[in-house]
């Protein structure tokens, strides 16, 4: 199988920043999420991979395809949502798809419709009166309108309430559902798409610092609470993040199955217990330490 989007060290620098060697690879069916903190990079390499941006260096390829010579063509075939939508502010839904379904070839009026009545956007309110999460929600319904076969998103759940936060996810698991599509995100991670994401990226400071599959990612790194004297010294050494608790303590594990045998008698004890670790967990461990 192909893959839909390939970057290969793509690297960007402003003054003040630097985007260094980033490398990632999204197949068909998957979603990706690229997490970071702020300023870690994202918007940067959301807008070289769409093509907003030319790199100083390195590659990136969507649908086998380069920017330089087919740009019109990957365009058509990717749907793009930046963080701030640059519509005109006095242009209603409407006259905004108007102006902007030309330019794909496999435009769809009919669901671009359906998708503002679930997404309870009125068509006739200026742009500028729609608020902040219904003006994330109508640059999707836009990009999903022309049939890509690639949405890149920025900080896509910015503004929703936990409604709307729940028509995003359930949109994008149906849009690769079939197996043919795939979705890149970027998140701070606490929005909650982390839920969604099949694969991570983190990036921290304009470098990736970690790349994996989120469900091997996720079996690996665990807390463990545990009461005072049920741990030798030798696994204490090995969690992070140790905190003190009036019943007990706990720490965070970045290599579970190392050290699962070590803990099997005090869970079993009860002296011990397991809770999964979120992404938010793995990304602060990554870049703050503890």
């Amino acid at each position: 199988m192909d893959p839909i989007l390939e970057a290969r060290e793509l690297c960007k620098s402003y003054e003040g920043f630097s985007l260094g060697k980033v490398s990632l690879t999204l197949f068909p069916g998957t979603i990706l999420g690229v997490f970071g903190p702020n300023g870690a990079g994202k918007t940067t390499l959301i807008k070289l991979l769409s093509g907003q941006v030319p790199a100083d260096s390195g590659e990136a390829r969507l649908f086998q395809l380069g920017y330089d010579e087919n740009e019109r063509e990957i365009k058509d075939r990717m749907g793009y949502c930046p963080q701030e939508p640059p519509f005109y502010p006095d242009y209603t839904p409407v006259e905004i798809a108007r102006f902007a379904s030309p330019f794909y070839s496999r435009w769809e009026g009919a669901f671009f419709y359906r998708l503002l009545d679930r997404f309870r956007i009125g068509t006739h309110k200026k742009f500028r009166h729609l608020s902040t999460g219904q003006k994330t929600l109508f640059s999707l319904a836009l990009a999903l309108s022309h049939q890509p076969d690639l949405l890149l998103l920025d900080e896509p759940a910015s503004g929703l309430d936990d409604a709307n936060r729940r028509y995003l996810f359930d949109t994008l698991r149906a849009f690769v559902g079939a197996g043919e599509k795939a979705v890149l995100i970027s998140s701070h991670v606490s929005d909650g798409l982390d839920e969604v994401a099949e694969s991570v990226l983190f990036i921290a400071g304009g470098a990736p610092i970690l790349a994996a599959d989120k469900e091997e990612l996720l079996a690996r790194w665990k807390w463990v609470h545990f009461r005072d004297g049920a741990l030798d010294e030798a696994a204490i050494a090995r969690l992070t993040s140790l905190r003190r608790h009036p019943f007990g303590n706990s720490g965070l594990c970045s290599d579970f199955p190392a050290l699962s045998d070590r803990l099997a008698r005090a869970m079993a004890a009860g002296d011990v217990r397991v809770e999964n670790a979120r992404l938010s967990d793995v990304l602060v461990q990554l870049t703050q330490g503890g």
